[in-house]
């Protein structure tokens, strides 16, 4: 099983727009593979556009428990994703987002 882990760095974010992408109506997903061993780095970002800070937030932390319900059995090694939420996915049923998040996984990985 791979590790998780957070990207921090500014450089990991810009280079994952370079890859593959995936959009969907809450959130925008990049994908990028790396060389690294047995790791999935995984970014988030929210926009001002979003609102404001509890509810830039409040959408980051939705991202999060998306991810870590589903990554472990769709994502792949040595890659980097970087997720862009968008306002929508505060009022978004939460299976709904993870089927979202599911499809938009194995899509990239075709």
């Amino acid at each position: 099983m791979a590790t998780l882990q957070t990207l921090k760095i500014s450089k990991d974010f810009q280079a994952a727009k370079n890859g593959k992408f995936f959009r969907s109506g809450s959130f925008l997903l990049q994908a990028l593979k790396v060389s690294n061993e047995n790791i999935i780095k995984v970014g988030y970002t929210v926009t001002k556009q979003n609102g404001n800070a509890v509810n830039r937030n409040r959408i980051k932390r939705r991202l999060r428990e998306i991810v870590a319900s589903v990554i472990h059995e769709h994502g792949k090694n040595n890659w980097n994703y970087v997720l862009i939420g968008k306002k929508k996915i505060i009022t978004e049923d939460f299976e709904e987002l993870k089927k979202e998040f599911k499809n938009a996984l194995i899509k990239i990985h075709k």
